[in-house]
């Protein structure tokens, strides 16, 4: 990134000590909320916000939780149609604090959310009725060629920070993806085909899937600004099978799309609903993605909810830039034991209710349907909080005692019928998880290595083909792009880096209906939620590697990475994704035997054809680690064709 040469002056009222006091982490390892370093600490009774401390606190739990509105398609005889806007407007995200201005879907943060019935195809035009330039501030914070900061980039407003040249001049071209939606590549919202204003995309789904999606820009090099600009927004597709079980509805349903921002301070040093997009810099190197002081959810900064004693179902949605969300449920500071029961995954229900033990990790683009019993709570608050990993609410910490960055309250009614909802023993029949032993024989492996940073001072994306023993016999160790990686039955593969930039050429092309195994590999300093366009898949397996034997310096291992033990899957995970998040050392302490990282693998199923994307959801690693992904025939690969 370049930066301009100017600096941002220190507002009055703020200086480097008390930010030292507060600051908050986003680091290499784990993204964490910051939310409770800037709120008043937590003296709140039940049903009552707690008080401002200064002038940079806005007061917690002090705004109702807003529901966005419902847009439900037109029926057009054999298809529905719908129309969405996008257009500037003014939100109101904390009644302490100015309207936001922002580029929104239908004037909401986040947009309406689209209700459809499966097996309706949609069409969807996309207005593109946006004004002026985009409104963020971007900012990167740290010293050239200096160390990494003490405070931290995520505090409130930009002094001491650098703009970032050219943001402010954005001009509103946008570029629409309904993420998880199998849809062929040209109805996809490819990030290079783009809507100016007073433009249109239109957009055909087949909406052959009953899931919990979301839609949101996805204008290439800038989703990260135009994203945190205020476009997404939630997609749900109902059918028979879910409408059989009689899960809770209407307003006992809630939508909680998580995201994070923050916000300019004026010359007085209070705060301007400006927004602020901040980065963290040594020298030229991004070393922190964004991470904000302030929790939304469903466009308010730390709201609460009024909620009966009895079932809700929550469709939870981690819409943020790149803050991974730990959550769990507290009564009286401490975890309520299986809160959250995992009905869903980022592509519909599972077979069964599963209880969540600890928390319920969410990376950016994944989502989660769950269901939550307020019943045994009457009369009491409760809070969703972000947890550090690792570090449990009530325990002690290093790291600013930032133990418990509020999320958002839940108001228990004292009276009220608890109602006759239990959660089904059965959610969908048709769900089946598949085995490895499931797939077809022939089924194509594919390897993705997830780099840190290198030459270019960017975090990469390295696919990779797997060598012959053979010709692997000559090469000298360590050397750039050659990773040999042994498994759990002690078998080496040398694996030969075939691409990493988006223009490098060489996609990968897959049979349409083919079945592939991909082998994510994390030899990064951060986790990175890996996406894959016109498709969806199950996660088979998450494994523990040791990543010493990379040599960080040469781009290329000394010692084959090597298998350290099997990892457990998470509920959300057991079911059908399109998200999946590959850990990192840095979320796990090291051990005896080295320093771990994660292999995550999974099964991917191509039903759609077309030109898309895989790439991380990390939106400030997007437009370094993103690869293009081509969907044809199989008579097409097999006559010759390639990319």
């Amino acid at each position: 990134m370049e930066t301009a040469s100017a600096e941002i002056p220190d507002s009055p009222g703020l200086n480097r000590r008390s930010l030292l006091r507060g600051g908050a982490v986003a680091g290499l390892g784990v993204l964490m909320s910051s939310s409770s370093v800037f709120a008043a600490p937590d003296k709140a009774v039940a049903g009552g916000p707690e008080p401002s401390a200064d002038g940079l606190m806005l007061t917690k739990f002090k705004d109702p939780l807003r529901t966005p509105p419902v847009l439900r398609p037109r029926d057009r005889g054999g298809h529905d149609e719908l129309t969405v806007r996008m257009r500037t407007a003014d939100v109101t995200v904390h009644s302490e604090l100015p309207p936001v201005r922002m580029w929104t879907y239908e004037g909401s943060h986040p947009g309406p959310t689209i209700e459809t019935v499966r097996g309706r195809r949609l069409r969807v035009v996309w207005e593109n009725h946006l004004t002026g330039n985009i409104p963020v501030t971007a900012v990167e914070f740290g010293q050239p060629g200096g160390p990494m900061s003490d405070p931290l980039s995520n505090y409130p407003g930009a002094q001491g920070c650098q703009e970032v040249a050219g943001v402010a001049g954005l001009e509103p071209w946008a570029a629409v993806h309904l993420h998880g939606m199998l849809t062929g590549g040209g109805n996809d919202g490819w990030m290079e085909n783009l809507v100016g204003p007073g433009e249109v995309q239109l957009s055909a789904y087949p909406n052959d899937q009953a899931a919990t999606l979301w839609y949101h820009d996805h204008t290439h090099h800038v989703s990260r600004f135009s994203v945190y600009a205020g476009l997404a927004g939630l997609f749900v597709s109902r059918n028979a099978e879910e409408r059989a079980l009689d899960l809770p509805k209407g307003r006992h349903e809630v939508p909680l799309v998580l995201s994070d921002r923050n916000f300019a301070l004026d010359d007085s040093g209070a705060l301007t609903g400006r927004l602020v997009h901040k980065v963290e810099m040594v020298g030229t190197t991004l070393m922190r993605a964004h991470a904000a002081p302030y929790t939304l959810v469903n466009g308010v900064v730390w709201p609460y909810l009024e909620v009966q004693p009895r079932w809700y179902r929550f469709r939870i949605v981690n819409a943020a830039n790149s803050r991974i969300y730990r959550l769990m449920l507290l009564a009286d500071g401490r975890p309520v034991p299986g809160a959250f029961q995992v009905i869903g995954t980022d592509q519909g229900l599972i077979d069964k209710p599963l209880p969540v033990d600890g928390a319920l990790n969410l990376s950016p683009g994944e989502r989660a349907d769950v269901l939550v019993d307020f019943s045994a709570f009457r009369g009491r608050s409760l809070k969703l909080v972000n947890t550090m990993e690792g570090v449990a609410p009530g325990g002690s910490s290093t790291r600013h005692d930032l133990l418990e960055p509020d999320v958002m309250q839940f108001r228990v009614a004292s009276s009220g019928s608890a109602g006759r909802f239990t959660p089904p023993r059965t959610l969908s029949p048709t769900f089946k998880r598949p085995a490895l032993h499931d797939l077809p024989h022939d089924s194509r492996s594919r390897w993705v290595v997830l780099v840190g940073p290198g030459s270019a001072n960017v975090p990469e994306l390295w696919e990779m083909e797997e060598m012959e023993q053979t010709d692997a016999k000559g090469i000298t160790f360590p050397s750039a792009g050659i990773v040999q990686v042994k498994d759990a039955e002690g078998t080496v593969r040398t694996l030969r880096r075939t691409a990493m930039h988006y223009d490098d050429g060489n996609a990968f092309t897959v049979a349409h209906h083919g079945v592939e195994i991909w082998k994510y590999l994390n030899l990064a300093a951060s986790p990175h939620p890996m996406h894959i366009h016109l498709a969806h898949f199950h996660v088979l397996s998450r494994e523990n590697y040791n990543v010493t034997g990379f040599d960080r310096a040469v781009r290329g291992s000394v010692r084959p990475i090597a298998f350290l033990g099997a990892a457990e899957l998470e509920p959300h995970e057991l079911g059908e994704k399109d998200t999946v998040r590959v850990g990192t050392a840095g979320q796990i302490a090291p051990g005896p035997n080295g320093t771990p990282g994660e292999l995550v693998t999974v099964a991917v199923r191509f039903p759609v054809v077309g030109r898309g994307v895989h790439h991380c959801h990390m939106l400030e690693h997007e437009q370094h680690m993103v690869r293009p992904l081509v969907v044809g025939p199989a008579a097409h690969w097999h006559a010759g064709g390639h990319h």
